[in-house]
This record gives C-alpha cells, structure tokens and sequence, in this order.
C-alpha cells in the first residue's frame, strides 16, 4: 500500500467493543489488538437534517484490499 494509512492498539476485542452498550461494560482481557485500517470513510455532522457524509468521503466499494508490511 502506497500512502499513509491508520492503526490502533487497544486492550479490547473489536467484538467486545461493538457489543458493550457503556464504557464500564468493557473489561480489559490482557491481550493487545491491533487494528490496521487502510481506509476511512467521513463521519459528516454538518447538521442534523441533511446526509451524514458527504459524497467525496464515502467508500463506496463493498471491498477493499492493501497490503502492509513492517519492517
């Protein structure tokens, strides 16, 4: 992959963190997660009656691919 790209090191599962409906339901497993992502879409917010994201910052594949390597 050419170009910049985002990661994260978090305590919890992406699992955990999607089914936890309050921060005090996660419980930290001791483990680390990395989490690569090559791609993110906008979060919009302008205002509350119009779409979400504008256009030029959605993904608009179903899939991506790249390829990152750490050396």
């Amino acid at each position: 992959m050419a170009g910049r790209f985002h990661f994260a090191v978090s305590r919890y599962s992406q699992q955990n963190l999607t089914q936890a409906l309050h921060i005090n339901e996660l419980q930290p497993s001791g483990d680390l997660y990395v989490r690569v992502d090559g791609f993110h879409m906008g979060i919009g917010g302008d205002d509350s009656w119009s779409r979400s994201v504008h256009d030029e910052f959605l993904l608009k594949q179903k899939q991506y691919r790249y390829r990152v390597t750490l050396k």
